[in-house]
């Protein structure tokens, strides 16, 4: 990710303005892409996970899946840089399971990652006339929920809503008048996420997405 955001920067530093041209106003526009979800505990109060009191550690539990939303903004340009702000909403599919099966016992888990909103800016340069690179930053909130239950009748779920610092990179081009097509790199960090002390959640994906200039 480093050298993502640093040829970001070389990618500003050496950009071309001679012929950009400036714009300002408010968009709309639809993205989809993909989400991943990574969950790790160290000494971790699992009981928020598994509905029961129990202290644990694990690394390298993930998920994934597709997400689409919406959003809406205002974009201020100059000649050769723009900022804008913009407010989005996205449903996610991303989830992790798991499954157990004996001869007489069976036992099922479930967590999914689920609706989410929140607020960012991008502040970017031109590298043309149509197109430029940008970094982000925001809020997001989401919403997470878990499901437990086994062939004994044992249940158990939890919905959670979590905030997190939203930050990445992207890419936006101009094709047509008042067309844009964007991709975006983007990573959150929800701390616990309301699961439990010692746990941690991370997301990282990426999302494409076409706006309609006003």
């Amino acid at each position: 990710m480093k050298f993502v955001i640093g040829g970001l920067f070389m990618a500003c530093a050496f950009a071309s303005s001679a012929n950009a041209q400036s714009y300002s106003g408010p968009s709309v526009g639809v993205e989809g892409g993909w989400d991943t979800y990574e969950v790790a505990a160290e000494d971790a109060d699992l009981g928020g996970l598994l509905g029961f009191d129990t202290i644990g550690s694990f690394d390298g539990l993930s998920g994934d899946g597709p997400v689409g939303g919406v959003f809406a903004g205002y974009h201020y340009g100059m000649d050769s840089a723009f900022v804008a702000v913009e407010g989005f909403a996205s449903f996610s599919d991303a989830s992790i399971s798991t499954s157990y099966t004996d001869v007489d016992y069976s036992y099922n888990a479930k967590v999914q990652a689920r609706e989410s909103y929140g607020a960012a800016v991008r502040v970017g340069v031109k590298v043309n006339n149509t197109t430029g690179v940008y970094v982000r930053g925001g809020w997001v909130n989401t919403n997470f929920k878990a499901s437990e239950r086994d062939s004994d009748g044992y249940r158990f779920s939890f919905d959670e809503t979590s905030d997190a610092i939203q930050y990445g990179v992207g890419l936006e081009t101009m094709i047509g008048p008042k067309l844009s097509l964007r991709a975006e790199y983007l990573m959150a960090d929800y701390g616990e996420a309301g699961l439990g002390d010692g746990i941690k959640v991370d997301s990282n994906g990426f999302k494409g997405g076409i706006a309609y200039r006003f």
